[in-house]
């Protein structure tokens, strides 16, 4: 479950500055009879607006790993364990607790009886074996299938070796599922509540095939809101309740009406004139609205970096990567660039995030700076870099989205690389954040910038992004060793909590100082304006970033 220290920042902020939100006994309640409806009945319209700064690249949980398309699949889809008031996972569909092996290698769960999906078909065990089945299909290419391998047999389905049938997760019956681990996992409960674990509808989803969540049409939801009105490349639909939600009459919220906007200037006059009630915000609006009610500030378990492509000549070069590492000031960048609450990273794992299971200490103090701003260091590997590539020039490009932040980002990382590396050129290409996406994934980049927010609180959740055979490592870095250590994580110390933190160390270090896989910039942090009306909004430290499922609007 999320580490206490998370859940009570959260629910801190959440009840300072969005006043009237509950965060007393009643909302705390874990219960599988639902949410305990808020005690001031909702009298005001329960339709809202809010902004989201990227596109939605797609409704089909198997092949989405984007920040925009997950805080929108988690709030019309619901797994076994759901976000609870208090930010900690509670039970979802799940009718109860699971029966868990003396082992820790099998978990069996009674599905409710009242979990339908929006068509009014029975959510049952089969839709769970179909969509892992498909997750864990080397065709589907799923960029999610990493965290799937605690499921026994996922890694060798995925490699080819084994048929999806052999994969650990069966129908006992129509409400019964049963999954097989490969070795314990702590965290597993915390995965199932994850996008990556959501069921999808198998008798929909197998007959539309590549078709299943390419627009709200072809898709079906079993969470609070159904998403109407988005055809596949639109910047705006909607969600409204979903009627047949076992927990229907808990969601108070109309409509929620979602407008892809990218210029914070924009938003705040949107904000500025009721027209929008939930916008991000950014430097230099947040200095603007400094103590306000409408300003809402969050910490998060985000890791901003850039990352570099292995399978050009220039950036498969250790010495370029790590010059480009150490050569920016990342102090000056969160002070002028974001502004926001985000502060410098000298790893990939945040702080505050998790914990040595012996000492309790910080993963980040424990693990320390790897990729600090040093540029005497800096300018060395340059140099090392040039003797080896047999340049004194280099021109080459960063790739980012073509938000207000990356843009910016983009310009204060062009302009620190080419002052302090003298002979570097750096070009810049902004697209919208699919057409990154693809560009990464097929390789046609130098650098790219983005983020990254896990979906639970463990190292392993940015650490194996590198895993050679993970859908998410657009770097191409492929390391043996690397592999061998998260392979371990999951295996030889499954059962060995200490021997297992000292290894993810481990791993951490190989990534970030000895290979410099990425460049860490900066820990991030959540800045909304949220209209004062607007209550019990769920803002997250990790997973999807808000859920509108408590959400209601106060007269």
């Amino acid at each position: 479950m999320l580490k206490d220290k998370w859940v009570i920042t959260t629910t801190l902020a959440i009840s300072l500055v969005l006043a009237g939100c509950s965060t007393g006994d009643a909302a705390n309640t874990e219960s599988s009879e639902g949410a305990t409806a808020s005690s001031t009945p909702a009298a005001a319209e329960q339709i809202i607006t809010i902004t989201n700064t990227g596109e939605l690249a797609s409704l089909d949980n198997a092949v989405s790993a984007d920040n925009s398309s997950l805080v929108v699949l988690e709030n019309a889809n619901e797994g076994l364990y759901r976000v609870g008031d208090d930010g900690a996972f509670e039970l979802g569909i799940a009718a109860e607790e699971p029966v868990v092996s003396e082992d820790g290698l099998e978990y069996i769960f009674k599905i409710r009886e009242d979990a339908n999906w929006s068509n009014g078909d029975p959510v049952t065990a089969q839709d769970f074996v179909y969509t892992y089945q498909k997750i864990v299909d080397p065709a589907t290419a799923s960029p999610n299938i990493n965290k799937l391998y605690p499921l026994k047999n996922a890694e060798a389905i995925n490699n080819g070796e084994l048929d999806k049938a052999e994969l650990g997760v069966e129908a006992i019956d129509e409400k019964t599922v049963k999954f097989t681990l490969g070795n314990p996992t702590a965290y597993f409960k915390d995965l199932l509540g994850t996008s990556s674990y959501l069921p999808q509808n198998h008798q929909v989803a197998s007959e539309l095939g590549s078709a299943y969540g390419t627009n709200s049409e072809n898709t079906v939801y079993n969470g609070p809101f159904v998403v109407e009105g988005w055809e596949g490349t639109d910047l705006n639909w909607s969600m409204v309740p979903n009627e047949a939600y076992w927990d229907a009459e808990n969601v108070q919220l109309d409509q929620i009406n979602w407008e892809v906007s990218k210029e914070i200037a924009t938003n705040i006059n949107l904000f500025e004139s009721g027209e929008v009630q939930l916008t991000q915000i950014s430097n230099p609006y947040i200095e603007q609205y400094a103590g306000s009610d409408a300003l809402v500030t969050e910490p998060k378990a985000l890791s901003g970096y850039v990352w570099f492509n292995q399978g050009r000549t220039s950036t498969a070069n250790v010495h370029l990567r790590k010059a480009l590492s150490y050569s920016f000031d990342k102090e000056a960048y969160v002070d002028t660039v974001l502004n926001d609450g985000s502060v410098p990273s000298n790893g990939f794992v945040p702080s505050n995030y998790a914990f040595n299971p012996e000492t309790d200490e910080d993963f980040r103090e424990e693990s320390g700076d790897l990729a600090a701003y040093d540029l005497e260091t800096a300018q060395a590997e340059w140099e090392t870099a040039k003797e080896e590539l047999g340049i004194e020039t280099l021109s080459i490009e960063l790739l980012t989205s073509d938000t207000e932040t990356s843009k910016t980002t983009a310009e204060f990382l062009q302009s620190q690389w080419q002052e302090n590396l003298p002979g570097l050129t750096i070009t810049i290409r902004n697209v919208p954040l699919k057409s990154r996406m693809e560009s990464t994934t097929n390789g046609d980049y130098d650098i790219a910038y983005g983020t990254y927010t896990p979906s639970y609180a463990d190292p392993i959740a940015f650490l194996e992004m590198y895993e050679s055979t993970s859908g998410l490592n657009s770097s191409r870095f492929a390391d043996e060793g690397y592999d061998a250590l998260l392979d371990d994580t999951r295996s030889t110390y499954a059962n060995d909590p200490e021997s297992r933190w000292e290894t993810l160390l481990a791993a951490e270090e190989t990534l970030i100082a000895e290979n410099a896989v990425n460049a860490p910039i900066y820990q991030g942090a959540n800045a909304n304006l949220v209209d004062p009306s607007l209550k019990d909004v769920q803002i997250q430290p990790v997973g999807a970033a808000m859920y509108f499922r408590t959400a209601y609007v106060e007269e």
